[in-house]
């Protein structure tokens, strides 16, 4: 089985944060290069990198099989970044859907996933801890590609509620806090280990 691809979303303005998410360092590296770097660890190919409101950080130049994609639409929201990804993705693959908001989450969450998807390769697979739903969410191919003709003014959420899509949900239990984090505030940042 082909391994699914990679689509990093960071495209945000980060208001809430008062900085960019996309370029935060934290132990020595930005966010975007740590979820980048999960998925390479993974074989994921390609990871594809959208950015809208800030340029993704240096780190990121030149990294082996990464495809840098900037999203004119951001101000659309997540979902019109999850379709300027898909666009730089063959028609037919499974994608891996990260934010850069989680560089710490855990490779055993994303091998689980990535078993679940083996096990099954129609069915979208997302972690769930504590009876919550979490990120990431591992879309199977013909949802990917419903995902990239969908309407851009819909949501991840839309797309998974659909009645053709919410009977192929999969929930993989994990142990990893970092499926339910939003880093969306300074203070949020105290939930990674050595704070940035």
């Amino acid at each position: 089985m082909t391994p699914p691809a990679a689509i990093v979303l960071g495209a945000g303005a980060s208001r809430r944060m008062g900085r960019p998410k996309i370029a935060i360092p934290w132990r020595g590296r930005s966010f975007a290069r740590h979820v980048c770097d999960r998925a390479r660890a993974c074989a994921l190919a390609p990871i594809v990198l959208v950015w809208g409101a800030s340029p993704p950080p240096a780190d990121v130049e030149g990294l082996a099989g990464l495809v840098v994609r900037h999203n004119p639409h951001w101000r659309r929201g997540p979902f019109s970044s999850l379709q300027t990804g898909l666009h730089a993705v063959a028609a037919g693959s499974a994608v891996l859907v990260l934010t850069v908001d989680r560089p710490h989450l855990r490779p055993d969450t994303l091998a689980a996933l990535l078993h679940a998807h083996r096990q099954d390769a129609r069915a979208v697979v997302q972690p769930i801890r504590d009876g919550r739903h979490g990120h990431p969410v591992l879309l199977p191919a013909w949802v990917a590609d419903e995902a990239r003709t969908a309407p851009a003014t819909g949501t991840l959420r839309d797309l998974l509620r659909r009645p053709d899509v919410a009977p192929a949900r999969r929930f993989v239990p994990v142990d990893d806090p970092a499926v339910l984090d939003n880093l969306d505030r300074p203070e949020d940042l105290s939930k990674l280990v050595d704070p940035c």
